[in-house]
């Protein structure tokens, strides 16, 4: 008899004498547990093998809490005394502890089994690092935990009942409208709510488009190398463009067949450039001439330090010439790991 037990999250998830708050944090987040009561003997033996073996595996970690008598025997269809029994074997024989207030938890000596290093290479120790210079790494540190808590919050109360069912496909109409207004405030990028749609990054909105985009499709030369493969696999062809100081070549795009072109016109990563006015005007005149798409990957396009936005944007240029294009702006790069995407088109 297979049986799955959820446990829910407590009520009270303060820290307990003798805890750091990281181990109260994560014991308090809930634990996923599948208990196989399969086998021979009674449901009270079965039950404590169960346990057994995933405190052993570390599915059940040290400090652990367990759920009552109550929960647990009604999740897995037995009765309330066979739990208990099993509880108390296992408190006599060290796997568990009991205190009042406290609950039933995984003893701290409990350890799971170490893995066999005869087989396993040692993890060599990381070094200490003074100064991460990784690009597209941003200060984790610096993400505003209380201020997004209480965000999410006052969305959670305020949200009507049928935002926590099966939605729109694009994203919430709320949050595609405050998009709308805010791309064309802050980022000159004019477009209607119904035209966008909410991605969890720029890679799934590439992923999208590149299930009805038809190849080859310009990329700049060296740059993010996810773009390239990404459409390579949505069986899309690449041509490279040759990149100077000044962005990618667009006078090359004629030459290569491509259908669509890929550009990071904003801050051309690795050199951090835009692209130049006159290519900017070129790939929207070859875009107009070619039936092509543009697709515009709008990476840090928030951050400029030494300038005012450029403009024209290709989009700007694109709602005068009827071209088609793409735009995927992120709401904040410096929190594109936690932010949504936006993905516009311009018809």
């Amino acid at each position: 008899m297979a049986e799955t037990w959820v446990n829910e999250q407590p009520q009270d998830a303060g820290t307990q004498p003798g805890q750091t708050a990281g181990q109260t944090a994560g014991q308090a987040a809930g634990t996923d547990l599948h208990l196989e009561l399969s086998g021979e003997g009674s449901l009270r033996g079965r039950l404590m093998h169960a346990l057994r073996g995933a405190i052993r595996s570390g599915r059940l970690a040290p400090g652990t809490r367990l759920p009552p008598y109550r929960s647990l025997a009604g999740d897995l269809g037995i009765a309330r005394n066979t739990v208990a029994d099993a509880y108390a074997e296992l408190v006599e024989e060290g796997w568990l502890t009991a205190r009042q207030g406290s609950g039933t938890r995984v003893a701290r000596r409990a350890a799971p089994l170490q893995p066999d290093h005869a087989r396993r290479p040692q993890r060599q120790t990381r070094r200490r690092v003074l100064h991460d210079l990784m690009p597209s790494s941003p200060d984790a540190s610096a993400f505003p935990r209380a201020a997004w808590l209480s965000s999410a919050r006052r969305a959670l109360a305020a949200a009507p009942n049928d935002a926590f069912g099966v939605g729109d496909p694009r994203g919430r109409a709320e949050l595609r409208d405050a998009l709308a207004e805010y791309l064309a405030r802050a980022r000159g990028v004019r477009t209607e709510p119904d035209r966008i749609v909410i991605c969890a990054g720029f890679a799934h909105g590439l992923r999208l488009l590149g299930s009805v985009l038809r190849g080859p499709v310009a990329v700049e030369s060296y740059g993010l190398d996810f773009h390239r493969g990404i459409l390579g696999e949505m069986g899309l062809p690449t041509v490279p463009l040759t990149v100077d100081s000044h962005g990618a070549r667009i006078d090359e795009v004629p030459d290569t067949g491509a259908k669509a072109v890929l550009l990071t016109p904003a801050h051309q990563f690795p050199t951090g450039g835009p692209l130049h006015p006159q290519r900017r005007a070129a790939v929207i005149d070859w875009a107009r001439s070619h039936g092509g798409l543009l697709v515009e990957d709008d990476y840090d396009g928030e951050f400029r330090y030494d300038r005012q936005p450029v403009d024209p944007t290709p989009w700007q240029l694109g709602k005068t010439t009827g071209q088609r294009h793409a735009e995927a702006p992120t709401v904040s790069h410096s929190d594109a790991r936690w932010g949504p995407c936006g993905v516009g088109s311009g018809a």
